[in-house]
């Protein structure tokens, strides 16, 4: 028998949601920004926007040493960053567009944290049988092994930045925690 109006819960996704999405369409923009960015550089370069091409890869300079002998090349030029970063970036941006079919996106709790153990090893074992001389690492081999460690890392970053757009003022241990730090509790 079915169940009375009053019992019926309505499948139309509230404001909490509408933020969710909207959270991890921003993730999904910028991270495609920044793998856009590392294609970008080698082509600005190769097409005379020198300025361009030099702030592109001065941003990535923190994060990645950018050896050309360890990067993939456009045009003649090597990209912003060496190739297990970029496998990193591009399995971030594949992490963070099938979020929604592994997950609900308004969800705000991590995944078991094993799952990016599990993802960084091979990476990890690719990195040590490298410097052990046991393997001869490559650009792809890097890169592949680097996929699934950016992949699940979207995973942990989607619900940090819903939870972000939610603000903090719906956090229950926000209050007593700022309460405490300024003095009032």
């Amino acid at each position: 028998m079915p169940l009375p109006v009053t019992d019926y819960v309505p499948q139309v996704a509230g404001r909490g949601s509408r933020r969710a999405w909207a959270a991890w369409g921003a993730g999904v923009v910028a991270v495609g920004v920044l793998v856009g960015a590392v294609v970008l550089a080698p082509a600005a370069r190769a097409g005379g926007w020198w300025l361009l091409a030099e702030v592109l890869y001065g941003s990535f300079r923190a994060a990645c040493h950018q050896m050309p002998e360890r990067s993939f090349h456009i045009a003649g030029f090597p990209v912003a960053v060496c190739a297990r970063c970029t496998g990193l970036y591009a399995g971030a941006l594949l992490g963070f567009v099938v979020y929604p079919l592994a997950r609900a996106v308004a969800r705000t709790d991590a995944p078991w944290r094993g799952w990016l153990l599990w993802a960084a090893a091979p990476a990890s074992v690719d990195f040590a049988l490298g410097v052990l001389g046991l393997w001869e690492n490559t650009h792809w081999s890097r890169l592949l092994t680097a996929l699934p460690l950016g992949a699940v890392a979207a995973f942990y970053i989607v619900p940090g930045l819903v939870e972000l757009s939610r603000g903090v003022r719906h956090h229950p241990k926000a209050l007593p925690i700022l309460r405490e730090k300024v003095g009032e509790g």
